[in-house]
């Protein structure tokens, strides 16, 4: 009998969700990678699939910047209402 290895058990498990900055730095990580796959010595084919990437993965990172800058300005807001005492940062 023939014993094949479980390589669901190998993924990445993370104990609790991530943050917005979290997620931008590892976006900010793939677009940089993508970026060397569509600028490199390679086929039409991948660099077409990399340029797709990087527009998708770029759409991403926007929407994740947009969002961060409105959780600290959020922040910020409640603070205030709170009676504390801080800056926006914009």
């Amino acid at each position: 009998m023939k014993v094949v290895p479980n390589t669901k058990s190998k993924r990445l498990r993370r104990s609790k969700p991530g943050d917005l900055g979290q997620l931008r730095r590892v976006l900010w990580r793939v677009l940089l990678e993508v970026e060397q796959i569509a600028s490199s010595k390679s086929d039409n084919t991948e660099k077409l699939r990399a340029a797709h990437a990087l527009a998708t993965l770029a759409g991403s990172y926007v929407k994740v910047l947009e969002m961060s800058s409105l959780e600290t300005r959020l922040d910020a807001l409640e603070a205030v209402l709170e009676g504390q005492s801080l800056k926006v940062v914009m």
